[in-house]
């Protein structure tokens, strides 16, 4: 018995022992006080008494990131102008000397963010963190039943606290791949289609939840569902702007999707150019990718039937929209650590299975929050430490989908407790 899975056991058994809503309530308070914490710290960061009087204490890299933090200019910043921009009817992805990077998603995006571009900037990132955290917290509630929901809910706090720090919306994302998982169960095809449509009016990649419907043989109906909702999000601006105007903020943005899609980040495409030294177009690696996420549904319509067939493909889902997307950044992994959690709380955690995700969890939110040391940071390192464990755990998914039932914790797939709430 190795350590990391004699540690996680032992963990296991000490939640079970607590009473679910005394749990749920402190892993509530936990993303609470995470969000407040990071947008207070952001906010005192950038008051320019505090900061002058932490800078007059510091040195180094700590002292360059003060300077930078007195006018924060990252992700949320650009979210909260992009409101600004859709409505004085500016390029959306034009490159603004103020804004450090390029606005990237969709203009509904930009539309639906406008009740945090106009509050008070403290008050609006606690409410946009809330939001992302307790959104997955929500999800993992609905898709589990509620003792492994809270394990996933608390072994996920670490990696939402480094997701924070960017301020970026994927725990948003992963959450409505979920919810459009949990929807599909339910039969909800509407309702699924909705959270197909949000989700890809942030990043394009959401658009995988779609292949839910397949096994649940509603690809049909559920194609059509998320044509017209994503149709009707698509034409959401319209309430803004102009029909010439969005056009064309469309154009500008598959212009600028064009150039990125060059780019390889933290992915499996960088990770085979690490290992080959060559050069080659992402395309033949992601639909390679896409081949090998949709075979065990070709290969295993007899176990279409299976709740714990279909979850476990959700897993597979979040872990593969990470690690194949060519623009895959640190923030990105925690929709393949969601996938991966789900995976490890729902197996029956043989010792290479809880050796498996102590190695995703030791390279991924533990060694970004917790482990201090630069060379952690340092690109090689980063694309290591999130895109091999997250690739070795997809491959076990992936093979998991062609056993007979085998691997998934009995209480995954319709045990006492309930779970998959509509």
């Amino acid at each position: 018995m190795t350590i990391v899975p004699s540690f996680a056991q032992r963990a296991s058994r000490r939640l079970g022992a607590l009473p679910l809503p005394r749990v749920r309530r402190i892993l509530i308070a936990l993303y609470l006080v995470a969000a407040f914490a990071d947008a207070a710290g952001k906010a005192l960061a950038a008051n320019p008494g505090v900061n002058r009087a932490i800078a007059q204490r510091v040195q180094g890299p700590a002292a360059a990131q003060l300077q930078d933090a007195r006018r924060p200019s990252g992700n949320f910043e650009i979210f909260r102008a992009s409101t600004r921009h859709l409505l004085d009817d500016d390029n959306l992805y034009a490159k603004y000397p103020t804004e450090g990077d390029r606005f990237k998603y969709s203009p509904s995006f930009a539309l639906l963010f406008a009740p945090l571009a106009f509050l008070p900037w403290p008050l609006a990132l606690f409410l946009w963190s809330a939001l992302n955290a307790l959104t997955l917290f929500v999800a993992l509630e609905r898709l589990l039943p509620a003792r492994q929901a809270m394990l996933a809910a608390g072994l996920m706090l670490l990696e939402l606290l480094r997701a924070m720090q960017n301020a970026q919306s994927n725990a948003l994302v992963a959450a409505l791949i979920i919810l459009a998982f949990v929807a599909l169960e339910a039969g909800r095809t509407w309702r699924a289609a909705l959270a197909v449509a949000l989700g890809a009016s942030i990043k394009i990649f959401p658009l995988a939840a779609l292949t839910f419907a397949i096994p649940r043989r509603r690809a049909i109906r559920s194609g059509v569902a998320a044509a017209v909702a994503g149709l009707g999000v698509l034409l959401l601006p319209l309430v803004v702007t102009s029909p010439g105007t969005l056009v064309q903020q469309y154009r500008w943005w598959r212009d600028i999707e064009a150039v990125d899609a060059q780019q390889r980040w933290f992915s499996v495409m960088e990770l085979l150019h690490q290992w080959t030294g060559a050069s080659f177009p992402n395309w033949p690696v992601q639909l390679a990718g896409v081949l090998l996420l949709l075979l065990p549904l070709a290969v295993r319509r007899d176990r279409w039937t299976e709740q714990a067939f279909r979850l476990r493909y959700l897993c597979s889902v979040l872990l593969f929209v990470a690690i194949f997307n060519h623009q895959a950044e640190r923030a990105s992994y925690v929709i393949a650590f969601t996938g991966a959690t789900i995976w490890f709380t729902t197996s029956r955690r043989a010792a290479w299975q809880v050796t498996l995700f102590g190695l995703a969890f030791l390279t991924m939110p533990v060694a970004s929050t917790l482990i201090p040391g630069a060379w952690l940071k340092l690109p090689e390192v980063v694309l290591y430490r999130l895109a091999l464990p997250s690739l070795l755990i997809w491959i076990a998914v992936q093979a998991e989908l062609y056993a007979r039932g085998q691997g998934v914790h009995a209480s995954a797939g319709g045990g006492e407790e309930q779970a998959l709430a509509p």
